[in-house]
């Protein structure tokens, strides 16, 4: 995180394997579900950063089309292990962003591990080679964006993500691990932001699909959003 003498840490971005600092107009800030605490904040991002995420996917989509999926399926596994060991620290920033208690915090987290583990998921070969863009609501923040990523990244996608700026602490720290078990720097990016960042996405010409996981009321908005942009959009409730 970044500090600031404004108020609470902001989160970066994650873009090309690494934290990315930007400069932007507004934040979302995050606080504790329990206490109200001010925890943390989510800059709103736009078409700017947006771009530089899909240029570092697309950059590193050839090679990962070109693995093995043996060899993109071990790399899964070893993320899912090193968010087995971190399941503490994930399950609190689930606690603090969604007001869960731990019982449900430790089972998302169950759940996210599962899904990096590729239980009962099945990948789409269309995504093999292509940049994916992909977001989600504060319903379950974690195992939302474990369950959209990991069939993209079995085909040999890469993936642009916008967790909501409302619960956006565990899907950047998940984000953050998959570099530390190896996944190539470009395979995985991630924007803050809200609608404005959603409408780059859905705008962009080198994302070939959007994918998101949420709300009925909140999935038919993104589903009308990208139809207007003409993008194929898959919906995940």
């Amino acid at each position: 995180m970044m500090l600031s003498p404004d108020g609470p840490p902001a989160l970066p971005l994650w873009i090309n394997g690494r934290a990315f600092l930007t400069l932007v107009q507004s934040f979302f800030e995050v606080r504790d579900a329990l206490t109200g605490e001010p925890l943390r904040r989510t800059p709103l991002c736009g078409a700017d950063e947006v771009a530089e995420a899909v240029l570092a996917a697309g950059a590193a989509a050839p090679a990962w089309a070109a693995r093995e999926r043996d060899a993109r399926a071990a790399l899964l596994t070893a993320w899912a292990a090193g968010l087995e060991q971190y399941s503490g620290h994930f399950a609190k920033l689930l606690r603090q962003e969604t007001g869960q208690d731990e019982a449900e915090a430790q089972a998302e987290v169950a759940r996210t591990v599962a899904f990096l583990r590729q239980a009962g998921i099945s990948a789409d070969a269309a995504d093999a080679g292509q940049v994916v863009a992909l977001a989600w609501d504060d319903a379950a923040p974690l195992a939302q964006a474990a369950q959209l990523l990991v069939p993209v990244l079995q085909a040999g996608g890469t993936v642009v993500l916008k967790p909501t700026p409302k619960a956006p602490g565990a899907a950047y720290a998940l984000v953050e691990l998959s570099a530390r078990v190896g996944l190539p720097a470009g395979v995985v990016n991630l924007v803050q932001g809200d609608d404005a960042a959603l409408a780059a996405l859905c705008g962009h010409p080198d994302i070939a699909r959007l994918g998101f996981a949420g709300r009925p009321e909140l999935a038919a908005r993104v589903a009308e959003r990208a139809a207007q942009a003409g993008k194929p959009c898959q919906l995940s409730t």
